[in-house]
């Protein structure tokens, strides 16, 4: 039986994945045959919290921030979008007059509150930002020193898991981010089989929360995955 390892380093956090190779499974693929849309939905948000919390990792750190656009007058969802892009152009065009260069991840909500629009930055004077934005009020939160933000990731991706599946949504995706981000690099490799049934041990440097280490079989494959993260001490 193949077993591999895909690991992900991101800032502080190296994200790992342990599992069967596709055609070495060791029981029956019954999990096919159960497989349903409510736990292919709940995989694929899996997967997006997955991508979403290697970007942030990657890209943000301590003192960076989670600001949340809101609004005195709720506009319409197209107008809500043009004031969100607006915001962004005048915020890169600010940071550059500085000599910085803007990175963002962006998302909007408007199924259950008023609608407002959530974008993670790196670091930036608060005074401006406030000035930057005249609709309405500016919430502010800034990353803390763990690097490790996949609490944030799955807040985000909670966000948006209805509106952007709607045919009418303002975004195809389920958020937005700057061409200049870092993008993790996965990298895989064959490992004693061992390691998938084995508690993962961390390496030196590092420790595993243990929210974050999960086993399971994939809805769809039914193949057997460990996934844990290691988070620098």
């Amino acid at each position: 039986m193949k077993v591999y390892r895909y690991t992900c380093v991101a800032g502080k956090v190296i994200d790992r994945m342990v599992k069967v190779a596709s055609g070495n499974h060791t029981g029956k693929r019954g999990a096919r045959l159960n497989t349903t849309p409510e736990r292919v939905q709940q995989n694929n948000d899996r997967l997006a919290v997955k991508d979403l919390a290697r970007k942030l990792n990657a890209n943000f750190k301590h003192k960076d921030l989670h600001i949340v656009l809101t609004y005195a007058v709720v506009p319409n969802r197209q107008q809500a979008k043009k004031d969100r892009a607006a915001f962004i152009k005048a915020l890169r065009k600010e940071m550059r007059s500085q000599g910085k260069e803007l990175k963002y991840i962006a998302v909007t909500e408007y199924e259950h509150t008023r609608i407002h629009h959530h974008i993670v930055i790196n670091n930036f004077d608060i005074n401006t930002i406030n000035e930057l934005w005249s609709k309405g009020f500016v919430k502010f939160s800034a990353l803390d020193d763990t690097g490790n933000y996949t609490a944030l990731a799955e807040y985000l991706i909670k966000e948006t898991t209805k509106t952007f599946r709607e045919e009418d949504s303002l975004y195809k995706r389920r958020y937005s981010c700057s061409a200049n981000l870092t993008k993790p690099v996965v990298k895989k490799e064959e490992v004693d089989p061992s390691e998938l049934w084995d508690d993962p041990e961390p390496i030196e440097g590092y420790y595993i929360p243990e929210e974050y280490v999960r086993r399971f079989e994939h809805p769809v494959t039914g193949l057997e995955h460990l996934e844990y993260l290691m988070v620098a001490a």
